[in-house]
């Protein structure tokens, strides 16, 4: 199955309507936007659906009915049990009770315990009780749903649904839960196996059939999913949900239909004038659809509440974003309601965004600056970004060490140092890092990419210096011990210390080939060409990386397997051809191999 996925996106109608293709501009601005959308959790189909493994119970049932005289002090201890040691203790007490009494209430709050303990076990024997005594609850139903498709067990879940069909209890947590587990491949196939295996009387339930419309979208089947849908939508008796027209809606988007989905969605919004799920689509596709004026009229039309109102216009200015209308977004931007519940930043982030669009470079960077709480380290990032693109990357590092806050310090600072690396400014980004530890010195992230980058920028004693300080507070670390041992082995004489570090290391961590890579070049470097090309071997067999198989390469060169070696290089240069040391050690034993490489090029 063609399942499509995304983080933070609570149903698959959400996923879809997030995931339907869309094509920016220019790969700059796909950078901008892409370190907001994953802090913002509005979403245009977003509502809460956060749950435990398994759901518990809308609330806790109390017991209506009193068990008999002689399971009174029974109960009691299990209730005590309860309150000092948790559910899991207390749950065989209660379930000897609810079996015992057959009391409905009783067994309510046995399976709201088995729920709270997270133990599918006892959520499927409570559940089996409950059904049991009351065979039409569509409660039970519902859990016992979840722990056999968590469970993989879709015969089971053809019987529970055939089951509950029968008893004509109503199948509405069928697609439900499916909208929940969208992003689960296993899940879905496991509901799509059981719905597959129900007779023909049983698929012709309204619940199935949406359910069996939602698997054939999820699939790629769109005109399936249409026929579906429509045939749904035209029976009389059929709720007519929202689930139901998003399906639709998206089938036909997703076949370039955009008209008929945007009429899909005016209809249904026409019955639900509220629905934030099925608006917010419909005013993505009128973006989509080069109808962005339309779509503004939509916004503004809408009669919402100010939640709404916040999640709809958030979104509306995102997409817009994403389509690059900026000014249509700032002037979407002073519509909001003013009192922003907590939304200033996204808001704030997003206007950023759109005068840095309208080429107002310095304006967006005192926005974004105003950018706090969830959103403070992207927007740093953002910044950092936006004044590389001024000319103006001498203010990164203060402006990074002045906004970031303590505990983002180590994230924060070694992306911003990679940045510098990746802009060639190795110098900015050891001068951030040594401010970086000042004020946070404890911070072994960023201790150990000082080091790192010291080694490349030719201080190798301050990588001595600085992993001696990191070995002190945990002495048995391998990439320590490797990094260090790799850095007396290349940069000084002292190949016999260098070997003590590379082989501590090796001992705790040999299937590391970043460590077998410098055991091996160490044999090298000693003269011991066998034990060499061995562990070189296994490190490359592990990570064929372009600068073990420099090493291997040499290993072999020099043990005169020519052709051994300029295979290994060949196949490194395939997948890495810029790096430099595999690039210096095949100019040095084998120029006449990169003569050949030149004149092979078209």
């Amino acid at each position: 199955m063609n399942l499509t996925s995304r983080k933070h996106m609570s149903s698959v109608l959400d996923l879809i309507h997030k995931n339907h293709i869309r094509k920016p501009q220019t790969k700059k601005f796909l950078v901008l936007l892409t370190i907001l959308w994953g802090a913002l959790l509005l979403s245009a189909c977003t509502y809460n659906t956060t749950r435990p493994d398994i759901a518990p119970l809308s609330k806790e049932t109390p017991l209506e009915q009193k068990v008999s005289h002689s399971n009174i002090a029974e109960l009691l201890n299990a209730e005590f049990t309860l309150q000092r040691e948790g559910p899991n203790k207390a749950f065989d007490s209660f379930y000897k009770l609810a079996s015992q009494s057959e009391n409905l209430a009783l067994i309510e709050r046995l399976t709201h315990i088995a729920v709270v303990s997270q133990n599918r076990l006892y959520i499927e024997k409570s559940t089996n009780l409950w059904l049991s005594v009351d065979p039409t609850s569509e409660q039970a139903y519902s859990l016992k749903l979840q722990v056999l498709v968590k469970g993989d067990r879709p015969d089971e879940v053809t019987t529970l649904l055939t089951s509950a069909i029968r008893h004509k209890t109503s199948l509405r947590f069928l697609p439900l839960y499916l909208e929940e587990v969208v992003r689960d491949s296993d899940q879905v196939n496991t509901i799509e196996e059981a719905i597959a295996a129900l007779s023909p009387e049983s698929k012709r339930d309204q619940y199935v059939q949406l359910s069996h419309a939602h698997l054939l979208l999820l699939s790629g089947k769109y005109q399936s999913a249409i026929n579906a849908s429509k045939q749904l939508l035209a029976q009389p008796n059929t709720e007519k949900s929202e689930a139901l027209y998003l399906i639709l809606a998206f089938s036909q988007k997703n076949l370039d239909r955009f008209e008929d989905a945007i009429k899909t969605l005016q209809t249904a919004s026409q019955r639900a004038p509220k629905n934030v799920r099925l608006l917010t689509p419909l005013i993505d596709f009128l973006v989509e659809n080069k109808q962005s004026e339309r779509a503004a009229t939509v916004f503004q039309s809408t009669n919402l509440e100010t939640p709404e109102k916040l999640q709809i216009g958030i979104n509306f200015m995102r997409t817009l974003l994403e389509h690059e209308q900026p000014t249509l977004a700032l002037e979407t931007a002073n519509l909001l309601p003013k009192k922003q519940l907590g939304l200033s930043d996204q808001i704030q982030y997003l206007t950023a965004i759109a005068l840095a669009q309208l080429g107002k470079k310095t304006e967006a960077i005192k926005t974004m600056d105003t950018v706090d709480g969830a959103l403070r380290a992207n927007a740093t990032s953002q910044m950092a970004l936006w004044l590389y693109d001024a000319g103006k990357e001498s203010d990164v590092n203060d402006m990074i060490l002045n906004r970031t806050l303590r505990e983002n310090m180590p994230e924060q600072v070694s992306a911003i140092s990679r940045l510098h690396e990746e802009k060639g400014n190795i110098d900015l980004s050891y001068e951030l890092l040594n401010h970086a530890l000042i004020a946070l010195p404890e911070s072994d992230v960023l201790r150990y990419r000082k080091a790192l980058l010291a080694e490349t920028l030719g201080n190798w004693t301050v990588t001595e210096i600085e992993l001696k300080i990191l070995l002190e507070k945990d002495p048995d670390n391998p990439q320590y011990l490797n990094a260090l041992g790799y850095t007396l082995l290349t940069r000084t004489a002292r190949i016999d210390e260098a070997m003590n570090y590379i082989e501590s290391a090796y001992e705790k961590a040999d299937n590391d080939p970043a460590v077998i890579d410098s055991l091996g070049w160490g044999f090298f470097m000693k003269g011991e060409l066998e034990k060499s090309s061995y562990y070189l071997k296994k490190a490359w067999s592990i990570l064929p990386d372009a600068e073990i198989a420099a090493h291997y390469g040499e290993s072999l060169w020099q043990q005169r397997h020519y052709k051994e070696a300029i295979d290994i290089w060949k196949a490194a240069l395939k997948t890495s051809p810029g790096t430099p040391l595999l690039l210096e050690t095949i100019k040095r034993l084998s120029p006449s191999l990169m003569d050949e490489l030149e004149q092979d090029k078209p």
